[in-house]
């Protein structure tokens, strides 16, 4: 069937015209549905949020597309491309209101948005039960009469507006104490959230001992090709990356180290730095140093266990700079990553510390 369009001027209207009703109440799903959305808001996974409210927004301006398609190639009947209406649309109003569902600047680069529709049955879908609650809420809004799927439209901005109500604020506090620092780092660090922790951290020190360096810190989990990253952490220089951290959480292993080399080469880096949590898997350990020695001719290339690397690198901050890692940290968290449980968890545990 051919690819219909969406009016990107008439649904900014309308998610202007839903966001105005999230405090009527009487405007709601049944409860199987409402579960549905709720099931996708309050998860952790970003695109999924993504593509349930794009496909609602395109449903409820223009009734004939199929909310599950994702681009105009998709083989559902009156597909469209859901893509260019979350980037041009939902994006944007998104930004105007608060972190509704992650403050994402392009949720349709994500993996599970990258195919022509979204379908619960795809196999290279991990999230296995948050697929199938995007797709069945898609599939009830498919043979939804128009006031119901404005209803879900409805429910689904108000649980995030009520998301955005939750941010949690890191607390000033002029100077942090060495201590203070480490205790966080030792805490924060026990749970990794896909990488993404540890990579904020290591983001954190990087941002701070280069004040006068371009930092950016990237989701651990993102496609390293589609992307086109040197590391999750990287220092920029007149548009050229000189410098890039890879971040590991788990067991660091030879394979990742061949990896993040042979990145490094592809992308002219001249310092890279391999970061661990969870130290070396198995007895990789004589491996990866002699196969970091192969390459320190052509390249800086260090290995840390940021356990070991913390306490002289938090020394170096200074008072000033140690007084705002929470909320460096926090903030990479929010809105580098998109992940904002481990963006309220890091502001929650810096301002319990003294």
């Amino acid at each position: 069937m051919a690819a219909i369009s969406v009016d990107h001027k008439t649904a900014t209207s309308s998610l202007q015209k839903a966001w105005e009703k999230i405090d009527d109440v009487t405007i709601t799903p049944p409860p199987k549905t409402a579960r549905l959305i709720e099931e996708v808001i309050d998860s952790t996974n970003v695109t999924f949020k993504y593509i349930l409210v794009t496909g609602l927004l395109g449903k409820f301006t223009e009734p004939k597309v199929h909310p599950r398609a994702l681009q105009t190639g998709s083989a559902l009947v009156h597909s469209y491309d859901a893509r260019s209406l979350c980037h041009k649309v939902v994006v944007g109003f998104e930004k105007e209101k608060g972190d509704l569902w992650g403050l994402s600047n392009e949720p349709f680069v994500n993996k599970p948005a990258r195919h022509l529709e979204h379908d619960k049955n795809n196999k290279q879908l991990r999230a296995k039960a948050l697929a199938a609650a995007t797709h069945d809420a898609l599939e009830i809004a498919h043979q939804a009469k128009s006031d119901d799927v404005f209803a879900m439209l409805v429910h689904t901005l108000r649980l995030g507006k009520k998301r955005a109500d939750n941010v949690v604020h890191v607390v000033a506090t002029g100077e942090a104490n060495y201590g203070r620092l480490l205790s966080f780092l030792e805490s924060f660090l026990q749970e990794a959230d896909g990488g993404a922790r540890l990579a904020a951290v290591v983001g954190a020190f990087v941002a701070l001992l280069n004040p006068e360096d371009e930092v950016h810190a990237y989701p651990p989990n993102s496609s390293d090709t589609y992307a086109k990253t040197a590391g999750d952490v990287e220092i920029v220089f007149e548009d050229q990356v000189i410098a890039a951290y890879e971040c590991k959480h788990r067991p660091i292993n030879l394979d990742d180290v061949k990896h993040g080399i042979r990145k490094a080469n592809q992308s002219n880096v001249s310092e890279y730095v391999f970061i661990t949590a969870a130290g070396i898997a198995n007895d990789d350990e004589p491996a990866i140093r002699e196969f970091i020695k192969l390459h320190v001719e052509e390249l800086d290339v260090e290995l840390f266990d940021i356990f070991d690397v913390a306490p002289s690198w938090a020394v170096a901050l200074n008072p000033r700079r140690r007084g705002v890692f929470g909320q460096t940290v926090s903030e990479l968290l929010r809105e580098s990553m998109h992940k904002s449980d481990s963006a309220n968890k890091a502001a929650e545990l810096w301002n319990e510390l003294e």
